[in-house]
Parts: structure tokens; sequence; C-alpha cells
């Protein structure tokens, strides 16, 4: 992919509160002009472009990505719509920065990362954990030896979501399920501190609508590390991670947004770090205009081989419930 200029033009699909929490943070960053958004509901894209300051708004997809104004589509739809969108996105020359899950199936997952390479079109799965500086730190205290031999990591994204069976939480046609929704989370923290998974067992509950509810994951990592890690929609709130070694622990309070983190040595904190700079995706928004800066089509610090791995660890826990249900 040739070297792309330093102001990128950003248009986004899929004008709903999760874009608005993006754009609230992308308007701020330099080099990063909106402009255009695009949604099947003209007037919610008109009214979501004024509220924004985005130069325009189309009521269709198609439109969006034909406007030479836009340099990388920012994709916030269920991800079930993800793989046509980002494909016209794509055949239209347009880098493409896409909310997790990149798509619901492994094999499509593959398919998407094959298509972007072969185009030579930048595509990226918008993963903030791994971006935000107090998991870089852990990263850094794990690495630099500050807990000795990492031995065991534990990770937890559990909240009471829409008891409504037409949601997309639980709605199976909408890529429902706790595993894909936020399992993704302390999957990709685990692979991310105590690398690649190299075996993983899961057990779990279903919803009435044949979706996960509740999964609990235990894996192994390569180098010896294991992580327990547990996802649900319909269970009390726990968002937490830590992790032990040898010579001490790592506390990381809602790891997913984490704004602050401690090192303990025999249960006496010794290190922490508090974030104040605001911003929960900044960090990965930078991380995509400095890859197509250097005329990457991938993003290092979450690649597609980062993607890919995690819709392979995904698959194989949402098998395992599945099968330990009977379905």
């Amino acid at each position: 992919m040739k070297k792309m200029k330093q102001k990128y033009g950003w248009g986004l699909v899929g004008p709903g509160r999760f874009a608005r929490e993006f754009v609230e943070e992308l308007r701020m960053i330099p080099g990063a002009e909106l402009a255009a958004v695009a949604s099947r509901s003209k007037s919610k894209a008109d009214a979501f472009a004024r509220d924004f300051g985005f130069k325009s708004s189309y009521g269709s997809y198609e439109d969006l990505v034909a406007d030479p104004e836009v340099d990388i589509v920012y994709i916030a739809v269920p991800h079930v719509f993800h793989d046509e969108i980002a494909r016209l996105a794509i055949r239209n020359g347009k880098a493409v920065f896409c909310e997790k899950p990149l798509t619901p199936s492994l094999r499509s997952t593959r398919e998407m990362l094959s298509y972007a390479e072969n185009e030579g079109v930048f595509l990226m799965e918008g993963m903030k954990t791994g971006f935000l500086p107090v998991i870089a730190r852990a990263k850094e205290w794990i690495d630099g030896g500050r807990i000795g031999e990492v031995k065991l990591g534990y990770a937890d994204f559990c909240f009471t979501g829409s008891q409504d069976p037409s949601d997309r939480l639980l709605n199976p046609e909408l890529g429902g399920g706790a595993v894909l929704d936020v399992g993704i989370y302390p999957l990709h923290l685990m692979r991310f501190l105590l690398g690649e998974v190299e075996t993983i067992e899961a057990t779990g509950e279903l919803a009435p609508t044949g979706v996960e509810e509740s999964v609990a994951m235990i894996a192994a990592h390569h180098g010896g590390a294991r992580s327990c890690m547990t996802c649900s929609i319909q269970s009390e709130e726990s968002m937490g991670a830590r992790i032990l070694g040898t010579e001490g622990e790592i506390r990381i309070p809602k790891f997913h947004a984490a704004t602050s983190i401690e090192l303990l040595k025999d249960g006496k904190v010794v290190d922490r770090l508090d974030d104040d700079s605001g911003g929960m995706v900044k960090g990965e928004i930078v991380a995509a205009m400095k890859a197509l800066d250097e005329g990457m089509i991938q993003c290092p610090g979450h690649s597609h081989e980062d993607t890919l791995a995690l819709a392979r660890v995904m698959e194989s826990v949402i098998e395992s419930v599945r099968g330990d249900c009977g379905e």
C-alpha cells in the first residue's frame, strides 16, 4: 500500500452510542478530520453530523465510500454486518478501522483479512485495551520481571445486559452472545500479557435464544502460564484482572477501560500508575494513523495475526460451550 498523507478524513458507518464515544475522542486528535457519516437513516446521519461537525452525511454506505474526502472508514454497526461494509470500503480503496470482533466467525475473519491483504488496503480490528497506557505498563512490568515468573492470570467481563431476546446481545441473527461481545476482552488481555494461547477449555450456559449467556474459560499459554477467564451478559458486574507471579501480583480494575494499575509484593502496593490523560480509544486511533503514515496495511499494535488468533480462540470457546450444552 502506498504511503498516505499525514491527515486523514474519517468516514463513520453506524452513528450509535459506541460511535458517539469514539468520535468524542477522534475529533480531538491532530490529523483526524471528520469527513462524513452514513446511516441507512439519512435523518440519523444528518443529526449525528450536526452534533459533531462532520462535513457530509449520507443515507447510504455506498455514498460514503465514494466520497473523496474519506480516507478511512470506521465501522460501528453490529458485527454481523462488518464483512459486507468492510469489503465495500476496501473495494473503493478506503482504509478500514472496524469495531471488534472483525467478523463473527473464524472463516469470515480469515477471508476478510486475506481480501484486504490481496487488495493492499489497510484493515484493523479495533481492540482498544492493548493501547491503554496502564495495560502497556502491565506488559512492561511482566516483561521486566517485576513479578517474577508469571504463573496465573484472571480476568472477568460480566454484566447484566438486556433481557429482550431481539436485542443484539441475545439475538443470534445479530451475532449475539457473551463471547463475541465481551469475552473477547479477557481473551485479548490474557493473550496480550501472558502470551499465545496454546489450549483453551470452556464451559457455560446458553440463553433461551441459543447464544452463550455465561462462560468460564481456562487457557494454557506459551511459556507456561495459565489463565482463568469469565464472561457474562446476564450476571452481576465484574470487570477486573489480576496477574500472579512468583514474586508479586498486578491488579487492574476495569481492565478493558483501565485508568489505574497496582503492583503488589507480599500484599503491599510497591508501584502504581494512575492514567489521567483521559480517553479510551485515542491510543488505537493514533496507532492506526501512524501505520497509515508508514504505508502499512495493518497495525503492528494489533496485527492481522492478532485478530486471527482471537477469532480462533473465540470460535473454540463457542463450540465448547455449545457442545457442553448439547447443541
